[in-house]
């Protein structure tokens, strides 16, 4: 019954496609008319389509359902970074592969360093030359890897004295994750290639120092 089923459902998926067909080709005539003209409202009465209908219909809820479970977990992602989690931890956390955490979470902790970037750039106010000063013996001494830059800020704006940095920090992040969980949403994450980083160690220190201000 599932074969035919499935097999309905191409079916019915031709017959759509046929009917939008036929109705640019036929302005003059009604979708009833066309219809009638093929058969096809007998064809719909029937219990096979209407199963496959609703099958397809049941088929979108639960690929919809998935969608939303897996934004969902991407968008946690960064959260759990921030407070400190390894790959592993997320990864089980989350009911996800490791290699997917692997994947995404440089990109998360790329835009981490971009938002706060833009903050040095273009809102340099929110920053005392304390604030700065403490910035540059900050991150001094700390590899160049992205996700350990992004910690440090993600640490650094945690602080109660930089509760306006923080805001301002999350605000301007906050379009930028969602657009990298849409960008992750429309790929096949089991297959995604090697992300390639715009912004490093060098980048963000000339942020601090204020070589990229405009």
């Amino acid at each position: 019954a599932q074969v035919e089923i499935t097999d309905e459902t191409i079916k019915r998926d031709l017959i759509d496609l046929i009917e939008t067909i036929i109705v640019y080709k036929l302005p003059q005539k009604s979708r009833e008319e066309i219809e009638a003209m093929l058969g096809l409202s007998e064809l719909k009465q029937t219990k096979v389509y209407q199963e496959a209908k609703q099958e397809g219909l049941v088929e979108g809820e639960q690929r919809g359902e998935q969608r939303g479970k897996l934004k969902a977990k991407l968008e946690a992602i960064p959260r759990m970074m921030e407070l400190g989690l390894s790959v592993e931890m997320i990864a089980e956390g989350l009911d996800l592969s490791v290699e997917v955490v692997q994947q995404v979470a440089p990109s998360f902790a790329q835009q981490n360093v971009m938002a706060f970037i833009e903050l040095l750039n273009h809102r340099r106010s929110l920053f005392s030359p304390q604030d700065l000063a403490e910035l540059v013996e900050l991150i001094e001494p700390l590899p160049d890897k992205i996700e350990t830059l992004s910690d440090a800020i993600a640490q650094w704006c945690k602080q109660d004295a930089h509760s306006l940095q923080r805001q301002a920090w999350r605000d301007c992040l906050s379009g930028k994750l969602a657009a990298t969980v849409e960008e992750w949403l429309a790929q096949n994450l089991e297959t995604l290639e090697t992300f390639e980083l715009s912004v490093n160690k060098a980048i963000l220190q000339q942020a601090i120092s204020g070589e990229n201000s405009n």
